[in-house]
């Protein structure tokens, strides 16, 4: 297995979120890394992939490959995107990325990623995606769709990323939500994450860990 990094979000200036760049980039050369990033949405004027490019420029890296999943959808790439170092999942609507990454197929292709022992990068949206539904967001939404809950489940819990945004009362349904399916959930505030390796969970900054015998 590979290594897994759940970011609520990527926040330079917090502390712990350079901690969580840090153990990715360890033991690596930034300038020898290649990074596939995958876009929550269209993004056709690559502005939120320019963002991310800075991001990561910062640390050195220099080559990042995008890879669409929209218009620019081109299945002859997902080579090169399996021969990444890292694989970066997109902050953004979870229910839209986990219906774009089904329709195009590309489930099993991070399945094997990581069972490889890749690294993928979630963020946010993303990061969801790494868990095992997305059924906190179907409940923010008042949505009773069943056919794209699910996502990779490569983790046996749920991430509920900008912990510190969300309000009293969807804060009350996650409980209810946990409570009555006893799933776990790990929420994490805007700079903070969770590291998974061999199986352990790592938790960097302020993490909340919701569990049906308590939590939160």
């Amino acid at each position: 297995m590979g290594r897994l990094f759940f970011y609520s979000d990527q926040v330079l200036d917090s502390l712990h979120n350079r901690c969580l760049d840090d153990v990715l980039f360890e033991g690596k050369s930034p300038r020898e890394i290649k990074i596939g990033y995958i876009p929550s949405t269209e993004d056709k004027e690559k502005k939120y992939f320019h963002i991310k490019k800075q991001y990561y420029h910062m640390y050195g890296v220099e080559n990042i490959l995008f890879f669409d999943l929209y218009s620019e959808f081109d299945p002859t790439k997902i080579d090169e995107l399996v021969s990444c170092g890292i694989i970066h999942l997109s902050a953004g609507d979870p229910i839209a990325f986990r219906k774009a990454l089904k329709e195009r197929s590309i489930d099993q292709v991070l399945k094997d990623y990581y069972t490889n022992g890749g690294t993928i990068v979630g963020v946010s949206g993303g990061a969801v995606q790494l868990g095992k539904s997305t059924k906190l967001f179907h409940l923010f939404i008042g949505s009773n769709e069943q056919s794209v809950i699910d996502a990779l489940g490569l983790v046996d819990f749920e991430y509920l990323p900008h912990y510190n945004r969300w309000n009293d009362e969807f804060k009350e349904k996650v409980k209810d939500y946990v409570h009555s399916t006893g799933t776990i959930v790990y929420a994490g505030n805007d700079g903070d994450g969770i590291i998974v390796e061999n199986g352990e969970v790592r938790m960097i900054g302020d993490i909340v860990k919701i569990t049906k015998t308590g939590g939160a």
